[in-house]
């Protein structure tokens, strides 16, 4: 399987600067004397919301580590100062910070989404940061803009334009607007976009009829070998009160109900009955707003007790760095589930970084697992929404020792041949030149 799909429209050839401190408003900090002339560089913007969720934050890491000094800066645009730029800015070469605070999220917790007030105050905080960044983006020089949490795609896609600048999209989950929704997000794609970059061809698939033209597939990847050497053995399992020697197994990621807690906890139930001494570990969190509005956690909690598991389900809440404690598993699962429109997995990082680890995956073959796992080699695919298959894949791994050695092993080889960060940044080396004018 290719890594990356360059798709119609967008022409893709083939193919440590200083750090300095941001500053308060949206006034830039000098660039310190590099190596080289900067204006040779292409001079990238890296826009930021600021409440970007893991899986964002982890790839724009990723990528600002890796990408290549000696032809790109990267400038970070930060619209707040929450989580997006506390964990960016320090692999930036230079920041700006737009003194505003967070777009998203569009709603409150304890409020209706559709609260008036909140509503009003979100469109005017639009407003100011697509004037804000605008003035910005000229001050800064930028070729190109990268931006990737939607709508903050509308206020970049907005300011771009303003100031002249190309501005590249990167979608990270498939399509699944409606009715004006919809209609908002076709029109900045296919105006405020020069170039919509997709996780995976599942979500490519999703976009909307016609802007294939305009899109490219760049995979997410991993630091593979960083994942494997930085693993942190014992922990997970000092955490959750699980021997070694006693089979381990792992769901990591946000409580909501897309990761298909229920599944995992139904299969657990059924892997117990057969294998007593198997035990089963959460490592995740749900977020205020998801606690207040559906709860998802207390029934999960319920749920165990109905099932009689509460000696074998451990909740161990949300960790930093997450993927330090995987290889404490003999399996992890991900059995996402489709929900509504949204028809699966974009792409699954937590899947690619448990491969790292050299463990192997059980996932759902809903969106984009297909094009990362090779069934039955690399991992094993289960349909969704079925506890009895993702418990006998399970027990398949469970009983067969050397089974799961050859899979980890061949899971570890898989990412790195093809889905390391060195590769996935390459490519959006790329997307930079072609969109910035200095492709070839």
């Amino acid at each position: 399987m290719a890594h990356a799909h360059a798709n119609g429209g967008v022409g893709m050839p083939p193919g440590e600067g200083a750090r300095c401190r941001g500053s308060v408003g949206d006034e830039m900090t000098e660039p310190l004397a590099n190596e080289g002339s900067q204006h040779e560089r292409v001079r990238v913007g890296v826009f930021m919301d600021g409440s970007e969720r893991y899986g964002l934050l982890a790839f724009a890491e990723s990528t600002l580590k890796a990408v290549d000094r000696r032809r790109f800066t990267c400038i970070g645009l930060f619209m707040g100062r929450g989580d997006a730029r506390q964990r960016l800015a320090p692999f930036c070469d230079e920041t700006v910070d737009l003194g505003l605070g967070p777009l998203l999220p569009l709603s409150r917790a304890g409020r209706s989404r559709y609260h008036l007030p909140t509503l009003l105050a979100k469109a005017v905080l639009f407003l100011r940061a697509v004037v804000r960044a605008a003035r910005a983006i000229r001050r800064a020089r930028l070729d190109v803009v990268h931006v990737h949490a939607y709508p903050v795609h509308l206020v970049a896609g907005l300011a771009c334009r303003m100031a002249g600048v190309p501005c590249a999209w990167h979608w990270h989950g498939p399509f699944t607007r409606v009715g004006v929704a919809k209609v908002v997000a076709r029109l900045g794609m296919g105006h405020l976009a020069a170039v919509i970059v997709c996780i995976s061809r599942f979500v490519l698939e999703t976009l909307p009829g016609g802007l294939d033209r305009k899109a490219c597939v760049v995979y997410n990847g991993v630091d593979a070998r960083g994942i494997m050497q930085s693993q942190r053995p014992g922990v997970l399992r000092s955490l959750a009160g699980v021997p070694d020697g006693v089979p381990l197994v792992g769901l990591f990621g946000a409580i909501m109900e897309r990761k298909g807690h229920e599944y995992f906890i139904r299969a657990a139930a059924q892997v117990v009955a057969r294998f007593s001494l198997a035990r089963f570990v959460i490592v995740g969190g749900e977020s205020e707003m998801c606690r207040l509005r559906y709860g998802f956690e207390a029934r999960h909690r319920r749920l165990v007790q109905e099932l009689g598991l509460e000696h074998a389900v451990i909740f161990a809440g949300p960790h930093p760095d997450a993927f330090r404690l995987m290889g404490d598993c003999d399996v992890i699962c991900m059995p996402t589930v489709p929900v509504g429109l949204d028809s699966g997995e974009g792409f699954g990082l937590v899947m690619i970084e448990a491969m790292a680890a050299g463990v192997p995956v059980v996932a759902t073959s809903c969106g984009a697992p297909p094009e990362v796992i090779e069934d039955g080699v690399s991992g094993l695919l289960v349909p969704p929404r079925d506890a009895h298959a993702l418990a006998e894949a399970i027990l398949r791994l469970l009983e067969d020792e050397r089974l799961r050695c050859a899979m980890g092993e061949e899971s570890r080889r898989r990412v790195r041949d093809a889905f390391d960060i060195s590769r996935t940044v390459r490519e959006m080396e790329k997307v930079y030149l072609a969109v910035a004018g200095r492709a070839g």
